[in-house]
């Protein structure tokens, strides 16, 4: 986004008076301001593209997913198009308000939108969170959580008619707004602010009546202040409200609570409220991780916030493993119960039975099996739906699930709710940092085309980036210009390293077509056929022997498992995938002759 002066929603800055600032708000009505003007947008589909681009600030919005926050259920039989159109609208809009440059991006599989913590509220509300973490003043960090709540109003997006926003993803983001409020409140508790606290807690409780800590602080603080006889009417309107709407009685901390009331025992004096304690276990990480900065934070925000399952989909070798461990190790703070690593291993691996995920966490805390807080269960490399049906099933409540695999397990998702994440590979600078640590800067800074075109040809995956710099490293007396040309001579091949097979890029590849099943794998060997970039429907329906709607469901099923990459309105075949697809043809090609009978049982039934 090309502006010369931005001010952070929810502060104020006097900009020149020629270069106009520009800021989106998304805690509250849908709004876009541009220097002193600000535009409530109308309801419309272009504000529904605008919102579903701006909750997912910096990240790649998929065609289905817009598609589906736009028309739901009842998409149009030209919904791409149509999603071009309000694409176009919506530059022609930021164009009206003097917002220039490649805001909106169209990427492949989808769209990005343009953002920092100085043009989009929800950015600078988790900005502002983050810096608390490390905050070891709680007046310094109440300062910056109460600055953070100020960004809020209601109602959220009350101008966005999308009912998938509304039922799936405003919910998720107002529950960070919540454990704020939580976080606030403990700590004027802690600093002995009573008076000030109880007009917080009497809004939170009538807001979020199902909210037993809200409930359990403003009780507390009620009968530290003598005020016994509304501690106990606020204990039966929560008990009222629980029964009533939910069916279930107040939680053990309320209940003992009102004996604690009820027996005249003096209230708990306020203190300083501590923050969790580190877990105790920590998944490795991966050494010399590089990049991925907002993506890392907007995970990060995920869990915290308690998403129940984060997946992060992608093909193979672009760094999912090494990026899960990296988060974990973030967040590593806020899940006190510990984190569980399990590896899932090949497709026709079983999972683990519950018993034994739970040996795992309490050998992990020292064999005592006392829950301290949520739990983090990290599970790399899951094959299929399949296996990660069963995976909630090790969860207690406040637990999370972050997940790797090729297949997006969005059934998975859908069902229980979460997020989705596609990884992408690196950018191109990223990738030269990677060659730079592995090589020595003085190597690449002596070649530095011929760094970026090696880093071009590993097509930015990590895996692929550091079996080539290790290959090189055996070849000492090798330019970098000569390393290019060796290895432009056999990508595939050569893209390994001898004898471990998870470093080879010609295993994960070929464990990738295994994974999807000889029906897509000899689909995708045939689409490799095509020596256009750009393959449409209609091109792949004639390579398959299909018809079109046929072929576009084969299509999606590769999207899924990450063998195709999906733009607007064509697919495309990743260079290093395609030239392994022609490799292994032999082992995938498609049946000779007619198709056998269908089978037909003997005798009577």
């Amino acid at each position: 986004m090309e502006r010369a002066a931005v001010s952070p929603p929810g502060r104020r800055a006097t900009p020149p008076a020629s270069t106009p600032t520009a800021a989106f708000r998304v805690l509250g009505p849908l709004t876009l301001t541009s220097g002193a003007d600000a535009l409530v947008l109308p309801s419309s589909k272009v504000a529904s593209l605008l919102a579903a681009l701006l909750l997912h600030p910096d990240e790649v919005v998929s065609v289905a997913t817009l598609q589906q926050v736009i028309w739901g259920d009842e998409r149009p039989s030209s919904a791409k198009a149509a999603l071009q159109t309000c694409a176009l609208r919506l530059r022609q809009l930021f164009t009206r308000h003097g917002i220039t440059g490649s805001v909106i991006k169209t990427v492949p599989g989808g769209y990005r939108i343009t953002a920092t913590p100085a043009t989009v509220d929800l950015m600078r509300f988790r900005d502002l969170i983050s810096q608390t973490r490390d905050e070891p003043d709680p007046e310094a960090e109440l300062a910056m959580l109460e600055e953070a709540l100020a960004l809020w109003s209601d109602p959220v997006l009350a101008n966005v008619p999308s009912e998938s926003l509304h039922r799936d993803v405003v919910p998720r983001i107002s529950e960070e707004r919540v454990r704020v409020i939580e976080r606030v409140c403990d700590l004027k508790i802690g600093l002995g602010r009573d008076r000030s606290v109880l007009v917080d807690l009497w809004a939170a409780t009538r807001a979020y009546p199902a909210n037993e800590r809200f409930s359990e602080q403003l009780i507390e603080v009620l009968y530290r202040a003598g005020r016994q006889a509304d501690a106990l009417a606020e204990l039966r309107r929560v008990r009222e409200h629980l029964g009533n709407e939910l069916g279930v009685g107040p939680g053990p901390a309320l209940r003992e609570l009102e004996l604690t009331i009820l027996r005249g025992e003096p209230p708990a004096p306020a203190g300083p409220v501590a923050r969790p304690a580190a877990p105790l276990g920590h998944p490795t990480v991966a050494p010399g991780f590089i990049g991925r900065v907002a993506l890392c934070r907007t995970i990060s925000d995920r869990l915290r916030a308690g998403a129940p399952i984060v997946v992060l989909s992608g093909p193979p070798g672009v760094g999912k493993t090494a990026l899960a461990r990296h988060v974990a190790q973030l967040v590593a703070d806020d899940f006190p119960g510990g984190q569980l690593s399990v590896e899932m291993g090949p497709a026709t691996g079983a999972v683990p039975p519950i018993e034994h995920a739970e040996r795992q966490l309490l050998a992990a805390i020292g064999g005592h099996g006392v829950r301290t807080g949520p739990r983090l269960l990290l599970v790399d490399d899951v094959a299929d739906a399949t296996q990660a049906r069963e995976l909630p099933a090790l969860l207690a409540p406040g637990d999370v699930l972050l997940l790797t695999s090729r297949p997006s397990l969005s059934g998975l998702v859908a069902r229980l709710g979460g997020w989705l994440h596609r990884v992408e590979p690196l950018e191109p600078a990223d990738s030269l940092r990677m060659l730079d640590g592995a090589l020595g800067p003085e190597r690449v800074s002596d070649e530095p085309q011929a760094a970026a075109d090696l880093a071009a040809l590993c097509e930015h995956l990590p895996l692929a980036l550091r079996i080539a710099a290790t290959r090189i490293l055996l070849r000492a007396r090798m330019t970098l210009a000569e390393a290019v040309e060796w290895l432009r001579a056999d990508p595939v091949g050569r893209l390994s390293l001898p004898g471990d097979p998870d470093m080879s890029l010609r295993f994960r590849l070929d464990a990738a077509l295994a994974r999807a099943g000889e029906r897509l794998a000899g689909a995708f060997v045939r689409l490799t056929a095509s020596a256009a970039d750009r393959i449409t429907a209609d091109r792949a329906a004639e390579l398959l022997g299909v018809e079109p709607a046929a072929a576009r469901d084969l299509l999606d099923q590769l999207v899924d498992h990450s063998l195709v990459e999906e733009a607007a309105d064509h697919y495309w075949i990743r260079d290093l995938l395609r030239l392994h697809a022609r490799d292994a043809a032999d082992r995938h090609a498609p049946p000779q002759g007619p198709p056998p009978p269908p089978y037909r049982a003997k005798g009577s039934l």
